[in-house]
């Protein structure tokens, strides 16, 4: 069997047709849910990009500790491709993330063949003076509103939109072909189509920064959702996330500047609600054409057969906050829904168990094991780092329906949060005194975008939750969590 993770960079859960979107339109992905297993409860456990990259990589989890989170990776971290490296398997990752690509980090390191596809978001491919962006002026793009002079952050989004425009006048992007997830999936498929006859099993991680912003996509895709009517991403009574009646009324779409990039920031400072709803839609049109391109790899997989031989597994490093909870990007270590529930999909070769759904909670430290599992590779030597994951394989197959009680994660050691089928209870450790934060807790799965704090009401559950919390924090500690005893029946305490 040979293993190739697709991951995506920020993917908003619900902009997703296989986890209930009905307006955007992701057919290919649609199409591999249909043959695969898709997995409702797929939680990160250290946020965001480089942290997670380090969960999937080392199969552990990290977030109480500063030194292994947005860090490199230390000498000592046995990682994916380490542990692949004598065991008859060829390893690849293919990515456009220009944050793994930074001096010093080391998140290219074991792979056997590494393509970096320059030039997506602020990656300083293209110098200032470059002839290549001959009379660029970011004052010339409407589409990018500095922040006001009095702001700290001022230059700091002046250099990285400048380098952003850069980037866009050398590659050409308005072109379909030279965006960053084209160019990236095409290298992805001549890495593949050079295998040729080769008979070593490989690992192919292709990671891909689309749908993170900037937003600006070509056109038809730009402006594909402008004109749409739902908006399904205003909270109604009961916390999901639905069209209210009167805002299409009173907010004309299409009549709405393009807003490339935004700041991180609150809604009504960094942009306003009319901003918001138009950006939510090239959102929207970003995830379609990701879509598309993801459609070209699978046909090519198809073509070379190797959807008979190949587990492919779709997953994302984190959500995309756009205004849920009054503010967009990840303004906030605030471990809403919107940000820490994100999609997994595992399609069998040949799409054996396709079709299914599976309601286990896992996590990403769970997808070194199983990639491992596929492959046939024993989980470390003796001397090796524990894995905190867990091989999913038996759950696809029906085997087992659980590999734990609860998820918990954490930002930034900022704030931590535990996740059941029942409940999401988060724990701030830093308040800002400017912005206040306490506990809060949300039912599930009525409350999908946790809109309705209900702490107060369900105090003893709340309690129980953070006990149960803190108890893994410090067997992490420990290296011990195994030892953590299950959650007790929290469901039964706040009658979930």
């Amino acid at each position: 069997m040979n293993v190739i993770v697709v991951v995506c960079n920020s993917v908003h859960l619900g902009f997703l047709g296989a986890y209930g979107n009905a307006w955007i339109e992701t057919p290919n992905l649609d199409r591999l849910a249909a043959e695969g297993v898709v997995f409702d409860h797929h939680f990160p456990e250290n946020l965001t990009t480089l942290p997670t990259r380090r969960s999937w990589w080392t199969g552990r989890y990290t977030f109480p500790d500063e030194e292994r989170g947005w860090t490199a990776l230390g000498p000592d971290e046995l990682i994916l491709p380490d542990r692949l490296w004598d065991r008859g398997v060829r390893t690849a990752l293919i990515s456009d993330v220009p944050l793994l690509r930074e001096v010093g980090l080391g998140y290219g390191r074991g792979f056997d063949d590494v393509v970096w596809v320059r030039g997506s978001g602020y990656d300083p491919l293209i110098p200032p003076g470059d002839r290549r962006a001959k009379g660029i002026r970011l004052e010339d793009e409407p589409g990018l509103r500095l922040p006001p002079d009095d702001d700290e952050s001022r230059d700091r989004w002046k250099q990285r939109w400048e380098q952003f425009l850069r980037n866009r006048a050398a590659l050409d992007t308005s072109k379909e072909e030279n965006t960053g997830v084209a160019r990236t999936v095409r290298a992805a498929i001549d890495w593949l189509e050079r295998r040729g006859g080769e008979k070593d099993e490989f690992l192919l991680w292709l990671d891909l920064f689309s749908p993170h912003g900037p937003w600006d996509p070509p056109q038809p895709y730009r402006d594909q959702y402008a004109t749409e009517e739902p908006d399904e991403f205003e909270a109604g009574e009961e916390g999901d996330l639905v069209e209210e009646a009167g805002d299409e009324e009173e907010i004309d779409i299409e009549e709405v500047p393009v807003l490339l990039d935004v700041p991180a920031g609150a809604v009504g400072e960094v942009l306003d609600e009319a901003e918001l709803f138009r950006l939510r839609r090239t959102y929207a049109g970003t995830v379609t054409l990701v879509d598309r391109w993801l459609g070209e790899l699978f046909d090519a997989l198809r073509r070379m057969g190797r959807m008979e031989d190949t587990l492919v597994v779709f997953t994302s490093d984190q959500g995309e906050p756009l205004g849920e909870h009054g503010y967009v990007r990840r303004f906030r270590p605030w471990l809403y829904e919107e940000l820490v529930h994100t999609p997994l999909i595992v399609r069998m070769p040949g799409g054996k168990h396709g079709g299914i759904r599976r309601q286990a909670i896992v996590q990403t430290v769970d997808l070194l094991p199983t990639i491992m599992a596929a492959l046939g590779v024993p989980a470390g030597k003796d001397d090796d780092p524990p894995l905190h994951g867990h091989d999913i394989l038996p759950l696809i197959r029906g085997e087992q329906t659980k590999v734990r009680d609860y998820a918990c994660m954490g930002m930034d050691v900022e704030e931590f949060a535990i996740r059941t089928h029942h409940w999401h209870y988060i724990l701030p450790l830093v308040s800002d005194p400017e912005e206040p934060r306490s506990s809060e807790l949300y039912r599930k799965p009525e409350d999908r975008w946790d809109q309705n704090n209900v702490i107060e009401q369900f105090a003893d559950s709340a309690d129980q939750l953070e006990l149960t919390l803190r108890r893994f924090v410090e067997a992490l500690g420990r290296d011990a969590i195994e030892d953590v005893p299950g959650l007790r029946d929290a469901a039964r305490l706040g009658g979930g």
